[in-house]
């Protein structure tokens, strides 16, 4: 028995570890350029990348928002926690001054599969060789955790020395975006100067030591927003002889300082084990938790918290999406659900930015990004995280409500930028986005909704959902107009979703998803049977949705002019939204006239925002058409993929990483358009026929949470097959 135990154990590892070296979950670095960093996190808090992996990067935790003077809230970047600086007796391995030619063999490797960053190299400086080699990881099986090892080996003789600092960033100079009309165009190719991340500061330190490891801790508070963080950090090493620590502190940082004489040939081993909490999620003492949760972590070790997490990666990896026949199309699909999953987890009651996070774009906001684009594929394959999304809604009723009379309606005005708090946050160059970009309000419900749709939780509905749907719904009886001449309802002074376009009247999709949010309310109300607005019904029943009936076509807004072009280089496939997602029955040929005006677009002036023209291949695929299926599907990514990492810039031409939207709008775009299947008043059905690009041979996607139940969902030959999981 006992020989039995040890070959399945052997069975069991081998299968694991030959998993975690599939090539589709590894992306790497082999050069210093081009490089566009990468990120890692466990939807808790992150960590971004940096070329040679020991300097400080940017990490952002959920709910840490700042407020500035005469700013606007700004995701805070949280005091830098993962530097670690070596001196090799002459010079500081961090020193800017360092440029690429002193490194050689170097490689930055992202497990998707374990969430790991291991970067490797040899430092060459002033004739001293050291070989350098740093894993870092955000803990998926502790939320509170962050691991890094660090492996230094001198091709010579003599005392070195390593600093573990934690320390408060630079504080930003700012822009008082809460005040300016009008905002410096941004250069081409650069990242906008006014995303700066918010800033926090540090209010207190603390460093100690004994002969073995040392300890430090910082407690910060963010500017104008007062949420405060503790970070606690233990450092600890292997085959030290006769090491002097030193801790120290100072008014904005402490540090762990480890001299020795090292011996030429000889590896040394480093442990920073880090814990990050905020007093948004604990209300008990943030110092005391994050002191006792590294404590643990050191007298575990960093080899178990290392299997800990890779087992807690390989439960989230049991849910996947397999292509076979392009290993670059499935290292792409891996990327994107890598990338998603990074920025979102179970129980946070919060939502994801359009760069999660991964950076500062979009200053960390809240934007109809979450509830169009990337609810849906977490709906399928990580319900419970999906379950965040829609509950931060719920949580800002209260800041939409507000909202809603601030600007004089009723009900619930979701906002259209909003920080941790639901408020309006918004930058004044674009407050006309925050009074008339109005369609955020029927996406906020939509996606209520189809929570509800997908695992038919009433006692939800009734306690959660419903509140946010009939406060919408509420919203758009305020909002509309009757135009008693031409019988119908109306809704003027609109910025549309190309945002370019402004103070039009009846813009195509607002009309449509303020009608849809209002079904949605009535049907709501009749299965929870109880009281309803009479008016939703009557509202809906009589919306205008424009539609040319020369071109038999869905104009952007009512009487746009004919060859009237969305925002250049940002918006290509606004009337196609109509089709999907909102999923709107409309005759065949219009719903082609619309895709391929979308497709005209595309050649004409570019694909635009990596949004809605993922979408794309999912409408041609309704439609059956081959041709215009994979014409459309290259267009959805090639152009926006940034080296080395597979991250997501926002358009082809601008460097705003890494774009969360698009890869769940790319995942949407697998999940449903390949497969066939959509979100209906049924559950999930599958309503056309599967699809293929024609460079994969098959797809599956395993484990999928389709009515409460699992399935693996497989296609091949043009043939969908569901099979249940047991």
């Amino acid at each position: 028995m006992k020989h039995l135990r040890i070959f399945l154990f052997m069975v069991i590892f081998s299968a694991s570890a030959a998993i975690a070296q599939d090539e589709s979950f590894i992306l790497q670095a082999r050069h210093f350029r081009p490089y566009f960093p990468t990120y890692i996190g466990n939807g808790y808090f992150s960590l971004s990348s940096t070329p040679i992996g020991t300097q400080q990067a940017e990490s952002f935790m959920v709910k840490v928002y700042d407020h500035g003077k005469d700013d606007i809230p700004r995701i805070a970047c949280l005091p830098a926690w993962n530097e670690i600086d070596f001196y090799n007796g002459t010079k500081w391995l961090n020193d800017p001054a360092n440029d690429s030619t002193q490194f050689s063999d170097y490689s930055q490797t992202l497990n998707m599969y374990n969430g790991t960053l291991e970067t490797r190299y040899t430092w060459n400086s002033n004739k001293k060789k050291t070989a350098i080699d740093i894993i870092s990881l955000i803990s998926r099986s502790q939320k509170n955790l962050a691991l890094m090892e660090l492996n230094i080996t001198p091709d010579f003789s003599g005392t070195v020395k390593l600093v573990f600092p934690l320390k408060q960033r630079q504080e930003p100079k700012r822009a008082a975006l809460a005040k300016l009309t009008n905002i410096a165009p941004v250069v081409e190719g650069t990242w906008p100067p006014f995303w700066y991340p918010g800033y926090m500061k540090v209010l207190s330190t603390a460093s100690e030591n004994d002969k073995n490891s040392g300890r430090m801790q910082i407690l910060s508070q963010s500017d104008g927003k007062d949420t405060r963080v503790a970070i606690s950090a233990e450092v600890t090493f292997d085959q030290l002889s006769s090491p002097v620590i030193v801790s120290r502190k100072g008014n904005n940082s402490a540090s762990v300082e480890i001299s020795f004489k090292a011996v030429k040939g000889q590896k040394y081993t480093f442990y920073k084990f880090v814990s990050v909490e905020s007093d948004r999620d604990e209300k008990a003492d943030i110092r005391k938790k994050t002191a006792d949760i590294c404590n643990r972590a050191k007298n575990t070790g960093f080899q178990t918290l290392l299997n800990e997490n890779n087992s807690a990666m390989s439960n989230l990896w049991n849910t996947d999406i397999i292509a076979e026949g392009d290993k670059d199309f499935q290292r792409l699909i891996h990327s994107m659900i890598f990338y998603l999953l990074s920025s979102v987890m179970e129980n946070t009651g919060f939502s994801i930015g359009p760069m999660g996070l991964a950076t500062s774009g979009y200053y960390g906001h809240i934007f109809w990004d979450a509830d169009t684009y990337m609810f849906p594929p977490l709906l399928v394959m990580h319900p419970g995280m999906a379950k965040s999304l829609v509950m931060f809604r719920v949580n800002a009723l209260p800041a939409a409500l507000e909202n809603a009379k601030k600007n004089n309606y009723k009900g619930a005005m979701y906002p259209w930028e909003s920080d941790e708090t639901g408020a309006e946050t918004t930058p004044y160059f674009a407050i006309q986005n925050a009074v008339k970009e109005n369609h955020i309000v029927g996406d906020v419900a939509l996606a209520q909704w189809q929570y509800y749709l997908a695992t038919k939780d009433i006692n939800w509905l009734k306690e959660f959902g419903w509140k946010v749907i009939s406060a919408t719904a509420d919203f758009w009886v305020s909002r509309v107009n009757y135009n008693k001449e031409k019988d119908r309802y109306e809704i003027g002074k609109l910025v549309s979703v190309s945002e370019g376009m402004q103070n039009v009247n009846n813009e195509t999709y607002t009309n449509s998803i303020a009608k849809l949010n209002l079904e949605i309310a009535a049907n709501a109300a009749n299965l929870l049977n109880t009281d309803k607005n009479p008016e939703w019904k009557k509202i809906a029943e009589k919306m205008f949705i424009p539609l040319d009936a020369k071109t038999q076509s869905h104009p952007i807004y009512e009487n746009a002019p004919e060859g009237t072009k969305e925002d250049a280089g940002f918006w290509t496939s606004v009337a196609p939204l109509l089709s999907y997602p909102l999923q709107i029955n409309m005759p065949q040929n219009v719903k082609r006239n619309d895709l391929l005006n979308a497709v005209k677009g595309l050649d004409q002036i570019g694909p635009g925002a990596n949004m809605g023209s993922n979408f794309l291949p999912i409408i041609a695929a309704e439609l059956g058409d081959d041709s215009l299926f994979n014409y459309t599907i290259e267009k959805t990514y090639k152009g926006y993929l940034r080296p080395p990492f597979n991250v997501l810039a926002e358009t082809h031409t601008n460097q705003s990483i890494n774009f969360l939207t698009g890869a769940g709008a790319f995942l949407q775009q697998v999940i449903f358009g390949y497969t066939g299947l959509r979100l209906t008043d049924k559950g999930f059905i599958q309503e056309f026929k599967p699809m293929l690009p024609r460079n994969i041979t098959s797809l599956t996607l395993k484990n999928f949470t389709l009515n409460n139940k699992l399935f693996d969902i497989s296609i091949r030959n043009n043939k969908l097959d569901m099979t249940p999981v047991k």
